[in-house]
């Protein structure tokens, strides 16, 4: 068969391509960790998402990717694609064939996997022309375009985008790897979800078939509806996870890669900076770790002792990432086109009195003083403008406003300062563009975001991986829904890495500055000590 047939039965096949979605309803489960845990002991890739009331951190939904067709992987400008079933060849067919229309793109396919390589646009000048460029962005992109069921998550891509991301578009001083090596980014492209509503206490299964009018239909439905019913018939049981005994905790010191003394010299180094007029704030980080042998034991107890509007629990074959965020990162509606974000920055520790026990009355004093203090409301409303300006880089004229401003929400350990800024998203634009021209959010590197990005870069020296990315999902539809990847451990080779920032304006104080960043981590490092403490009475409940 000569090359052109080939490629004309390959562009055949790709055209026909589509998502065959099949639904069953399930019982309602409300532990989902339990039921995530049952479903994903012998996945090497699998996802948990969880959405709670910010208010009364009431749970609203889960998600619970159990099985994709692909997973697909940014480091720099290579995109590496892997089909993790069989259907999802013919997805990697699919890009093939699309990519290949495309400029400044070089492919290859063996085997199970297929390449990518993307020319660099970074010295591009236009804005938005960077923006519109092709870019490792176009994959996801493209995978959002396949034909599907009319399905809210017929075509559901979840995963995370790291910090270091924004060399895709920035250029930024050349850093080592560190100890987080999460890619650029991951998603996997789900073959099965369960999406548990708990408002309604309602679950549903879906499983997504990728079908072409080569293939035998009735064969995928067949096997559709068998998965289906192995899923249900595993969702039958209510599962009940192993108790977890708050008030047993190690108390195992957590390593950290920068002391307060040198924290505090970094500080004081980009407050020069500051004073010179490179930046107006700038949010160094530094990391805390220690063993985390049971990581989703752990955040088992980040759950119970830190609920938050955003949990996520991510499971690769090479690691895991935990976490409970407060801050969504970029938020997308494709009905109403409205894009959102969330800044958070003032912080403050709750309300408790040196014999650790809570008094309303403390927690009341100390929000009065975080929002008194004009320090805090500078750094939030520099933070606040520099949203305003993000989203209306990407908004229609007009459309962007605060919806809302100086906020404060109620943590575990701490509380925060926080508003809302919306836009409507311009028509040549999706929820990639709007990333895109958002990243990384300002309160995790700082204004003008570019500057402090370089200066955080030449100050901690390495990536800092998942930590001041996103976590989330995309959908077939456009929808984009992620949050801010903070109060949270990347686990790898049974060792946890917690990081946390302070942010830096002109009159910090370096020893709060970093004082900060150990309150931020507390909650974190204390679920790690939570579960290490319980991990053998856990495990023996378990068996």
């Amino acid at each position: 068969m000569n090359t052109n047939t080939e490629q004309n039965n390959l562009s055949a096949v790709c055209d026909s391509l589509r998502v065959c979605t099949q639904t069953l309803a399930a019982p309602y489960q409300s532990d989902p960790l339990a039921l995530y845990q049952k479903l994903s002991q012998q996945s090497e890739h699998s996802l948990l998402l969880e959405s709670a009331e910010i208010s009364d951190k009431r749970a609203l939904k889960s998600l619970i990717l159990v099985d994709a067709h692909l997973k697909i992987v940014c480091n720099g400008n290579q995109v590496t694609i892997t089909a993790l079933q069989q259907q999802g060849h013919l997805l990697l067919s699919y890009l093939q064939s699309t990519l290949a229309q495309q400029s400044q793109i070089s492919l290859e396919l063996s085997n199970d996997t297929l390449v990518v390589e993307f020319a660099d646009n970074v010295q591009q000048l236009d804005e938005m022309s960077r923006l519109l460029a092709t870019n490792p962005m176009q994959v996801i992109r493209q995978i959002q375009q396949v034909k599907s069921d009319d399905h809210p998550f017929s075509v559901f891509l979840g995963g995370c985008f790291s910090f270091d991301l924004i060399t895709m578009s920035e250029t930024l001083p050349t850093v080592q790897d560190g100890e987080n090596s999460c890619p650029d980014y991951v998603f996997y492209f789900a073959e099965s979800l369960i999406v548990i509503d708990h408002q309604q206490q309602s679950s549903e299964i879906i499983v997504n078939s990728l079908i072409t009018d080569d293939s035998r239909h009735d064969d995928y439905i067949l096997k559709s509806k068998l998965r289906l019913a192995e899923l249900q018939f595993r969702c039958e049981k209510a599962y009940i996870g192993a108790d977890l005994d708050l008030q047993r905790k190690t108390t195992q010191h957590a390593d950290v890669d920068i002391g307060d003394e040198q924290f505090c010299q970094q500080v004081e180094t980009l407050k020069e900076n500051i004073r010179a007029g490179d930046i107006f704030q700038v949010v160094p980080s530094r990391g805390f770790s220690l063993p985390c042998p049971d990581s989703l034991l752990a955040y088992k107890a980040l759950k119970k002792t830190n609920p938050s509007p955003y949990m996520f629990y991510l499971k690769d074959q090479d690691y895991c990432l935990f976490g409970a965020s407060p801050e969504s990162a970029l938020k997308f509606s494709s009905e109403s086109r409205q894009v959102e974000l969330y800044p958070i920055a003032g912080t403050r520790p709750r309300g408790f009195r040196s014999d650790g026990r809570y008094c309303d009355d403390l927690d009341g004093r100390i929000e009065l003083e975080l929002r008194n203090d004009e320090k805090e409301k500078a750094e939030h409303l520099m933070l606040v403008d520099l949203a305003r300006n993000d989203i209306a880089r990407v908004s229609e004229g007009g459309t962007r406003f605060v919806a809302e401003l100086l906020k404060v929400d109620r943590y575990s350990h701490v509380m925060h300062l926080v508003s809302r800024v919306v836009g409507t998203l311009q028509p040549q634009l999706d929820a990639l563009h709007a990333y895109q021209a958002c990243m990384n959010m300002g309160t995790l590197s700082g204004a003008p975001k570019v500057m402090a990005t370089k200066l955080i870069r030449q100050i901690e020296g390495k990536r800092r991986g998942s930590y001041g990315g996103a976590v989330g999902y995309l959908t077939g539809q456009g929808e984009m829904d992620t949050c801010i990847v903070i109060r949270s451990a990347f686990v790898q080779n049974g060792r946890a890495l917690v990081q946390a920032g302070a942010g830096v304006v002109y009159d910090s104080q370096p020893q709060a500055e970093a004082d900060e960043t150990r309150q931020k981590a507390q909650a974190v490092l204390n679920a790690i000590r939570i579960a290490n403490a319980n991990v053998d009475a856990v495990h023996e409940q378990g068996a």
